[in-house]
């Protein structure tokens, strides 16, 4: 404790050395008293400025003691203005870390002077929780769709590009979640995603949002109008000589995003024909006779010539018929069989002791909990069958859709006569 008081001492006594040019009066500021203190999720610091300071505040962060050998490797955390003393921190994990705060002045050199206990921490401060998942997310801003010859462009900004994201279609303007639930099923886009190529039915005018894939899994996206949802509609004209939609392949929504453009980054007819990219399906296309609508139904209806006829016929005998109806609970074969151990154990209770025991309500209830823990896609997959399979039980066709939808990635066979009952309960 000695030794402290006498090296702070010192450092008293031998500041001005610090502060001053050799053979010059010329004073170089810094910052005093700077402390740094841990919350929950956030670390307050604060300091004193001296007195008639101009310029800048930088204050940095680094999970070292920061110092003239690392200062490149410290995150800038802010830039702040000559009358500010406190800042709060949001770390982006619960690891140690150190603060210090330089400043820059009006001819934008930054001061560079360390000296701990006064602009800098010796200490390391941590959150005593980690930061809620919604810094993560990935931020969409700057969303515009273009229609593009037959094609509509749909074009945003990505905050984080290691996130997964949601592209939804709608019919009209997407600004609250139960939009969300009248919009086309949404398509999965590759992290790093900012542009994406889509072919909606000429005539039909088309809306567009881009959501952070985790935070609409949880139920916690935020629409904002012309930041990641579209309040203009766009639509391709009729007259576009497109015979049908592009093709599905497997061609993933990365690649598919420069699918149709030559070269240049131009469309032209001949691209678009050998275009091959995955198109949002519509469930159900409904007709109106409406004055105000764009699209308006044929005067009259026109018989398939034979040769059309009898290939429709062979399409549609060689597809395998969608039951209408769901009666009874439906269990993976991995889930029939108690497991050893591990995650699936719990599963198996779940859905012995509830769920396969006629208790919907209660599944719903102990599988929304058992999806608060961080899963392994498939094993999440899984649950959120199962916990569709809860609601639509219960009549509640809606959120049923919604997470048989969210799970037909891991398992598209299981997943496809459900959708068609809710579709269909949902018509009726």
């Amino acid at each position: 404790m000695r030794k402290v008081l006498l090296f702070l001492l010192l450092l008293n006594l031998l500041s001005p050395a610090f502060t001053q040019e050799a053979g010059t009066e010329s004073f170089v500021p810094f910052v005093s008293k700077l402390k740094a203190k841990a919350d929950e999720s956030q670390i307050l610091i604060t300091w004193r400025n001296p007195s008639n300071l101009e310029g800048v505040l930088l204050l940095y962060r680094h999970s070292t003691e920061i110092g003239q050998n690392n200062l490149s490797e410290a995150v800038p955390v802010a830039s702040l203005g000559a009358d500010q003393e406190s800042y709060r921190d949001t770390p982006p994990d619960d690891k140690l870390y150190y603060y210090a705060v330089l400043i820059e002045d009006p001819s934008a050199v930054i001061q560079e002077l360390f000296i701990p206990f006064r602009n800098k921490t010796s200490e390391g401060v941590r959150i005593t929780a980690p930061p809620p998942m919604e810094s993560e997310a990935a931020r969409i801003t700057g969303i515009k769709a273009e229609v593009v010859y037959d094609s509509v462009q749909v074009v945003f900004e990505n905050s984080n590009p290691d996130r997964n994201l949601l592209l939804f279609r709608g019919a009209s303007p997407m600004t609250t979640s139960e939009d969300l639930l009248n919009a086309s099923a949404p398509l999965q886009l590759k992290p790093g995603t900012t542009r994406y190529v889509d072919y909606p039915i000429p005539g039909v005018e088309s809306y567009y949002a881009v959501l952070d894939t985790e935070m609409f899994k949880l139920g916690r996206q935020i629409l904002s109008a012309r930041e990641n949802t579209t309040l203009q509609g766009v639509v391709v004209p009729l007259e576009v000589p497109r015979v049908a939609l592009p093709p599905v392949s497997g061609v993933t929504a990365a690649a598919g995003a420069d699918a149709g453009r030559d070269t240049q980054g131009s469309a032209g007819p001949e691209a678009a024909a050998q275009a091959s990219t995955t198109a949002i399906a519509l469930p159900y296309l409904q007709l109106a006779e409406d004055s105000e609508s764009v699209f308006t139904i044929p005067p009259r209806r026109e018989e398939l010539d034979p040769l059309t006829e009898a290939a429709v016929s062979r399409v549609l005998a060689s597809a395998a018929p969608l039951a209408a109806g769901q009666k009874t609970v439906v269990i993976l074969p991995e889930d029939k069989n108690e497991p050893g151990g591990g995650e699936s154990t719990g599963l198996y209770n779940i859905l012995q002791e509830h769920l396969l025991a006629g208790d919907y309500a209660g599944a719903e209830s102990k599988l929304q909990g058992f999806l608060n823990l961080r899963r392994s896609p498939y094993t999440e997959a899984r649950v959120r069958f199962y916990l569709a399979q809860a609601y639509y039980f219960q009549g509640l066709y809606e959120e049923a859709l919604l997470e048989f939808v969210l799970s037909q990635g891991q398992l598209y066979a299981p997943v496809q006569p459900w959708l068609e009952s809710c579709f269909r309960h949902l018509w009726e």
